[in-house]
């Protein structure tokens, strides 16, 4: 699947952006009164001042439509998501080292490929992936391993969720967004703002995820049951700027410093797949440490 992106990125003290840099043809009418909306040359008037005091926790969870053990490592994530006292955000995606999970087999009803290069790309470049189903908690190392990688078994999860939800508050995060149905447009907006003085390689990562896509899913047990109308959650979809998204900042970054982010992408026609119909469209979107992985902040928004 393939997402058209145009994206421009400002800081605090921008210089003046060049008017355009968007893709302007996502946007059914005269450019200059996009500027209604949203305002480029001011970008910090647009934004209200974020209140939010948690830092949020990314929790990825990496299955497979024909993994047996993973509906109920699905159901263990949802639990934790729909606990509001965590400030949990799950995303399901379909990757594995082997094709074995996510192998389509139209004889069996496996016709949905759930796959993406993002997740293709994470499995390898954040080492000592096991075997589905496995997930991240904010990509911190997981200490019970002996290289600290930052995977962790379904049977950690809540354990370690519980953890992390006391950390310190280092970046929040704010999303907007403009959809243009007859255009299939969406224009996003995001402000991120580091709340402490840091140090490393910070970039911006926006995920398009498909809140629900019914679609076969081994179940597993004895009788090698398939379900056909399984309820698929929060599934990764794409990457709004690419697998490791934006560089915010390189070196030392002060606290209260602020980044102004804008993208526009064509999403897929909904009447060719009714899965893409904005009211079951969100975007997440994190800043991680690139060298570590580590996510210092998420926040989701539905498009919807």
């Amino acid at each position: 699947m393939f997402l058209g992106l145009i994206g421009c990125d400002k800081t605090e003290n921008p210089i003046p952006p060049v008017f355009g840099d968007l893709n302007w043809s996502l946007y059914p009418g005269d450019s200059n009164n996009y500027l209604a909306l949203y305002s480029f040359e001011d970008p910090s008037s647009n934004w209200s001042t974020n209140m939010n005091t948690k830092t949020h926790i990314l929790l990825e969870d990496y299955t497979g439509h024909k993994c047996g053990s993973c509906p109920a490592a699905a159901e263990d994530a949802l639990l934790l998501e729909n606990d509001s006292s965590l400030g949990v955000i799950v995303v399901s995606i379909h990757a594995c080292d082997v094709d074995a999970f996510q192998h389509l087999d139209s004889a069996m009803g496996f016709i949905t490929d759930f796959t993406t290069n993002a997740g293709d790309v994470y499995i390898v470049d954040m080492p000592g992936f096991p075997a589905n189903p496995i997930g991240t908690i904010n990509r911190k190392p997981n200490p019970l391993d002996p290289e600290n990688d930052v995977w962790f078994a379904t049977s950690e999860w809540p354990t370690y969720v519980n953890q992390e939800q006391n950390s310190d508050l280092l970046a929040n995060i704010q999303l907007q967004s403009n959809y243009f149905p007859s255009t299939n447009g969406l224009f996003i907006h995001v402000e991120s703002e580091f709340k402490s003085n840091l140090s490393g390689d910070y970039n911006l990562i926006i995920y398009l995820v498909r809140e629900s896509v019914i679609a076969s899913q081994f179940i597993g047990g004895t009788t090698n049951l398939i379900d056909p109308n399984y309820n698929h959650h929060s599934v990764l979809s794409d990457n709004v700027n690419g697998t490791w998204g934006t560089l915010l900042s390189s070196g030392d970054v002060s606290s209260g410093t602020k980044f102004y982010n804008d993208y526009s992408i064509e999403l897929p026609d909904p009447n060719f797949d009714s899965t893409y119909d904005i009211s079951n469209l969100s975007l997440i979107a994190y800043i991680c440490e690139r060298n570590s992985f580590e996510v210092i902040q998420v926040t989701k928004l539905e498009l919807d």
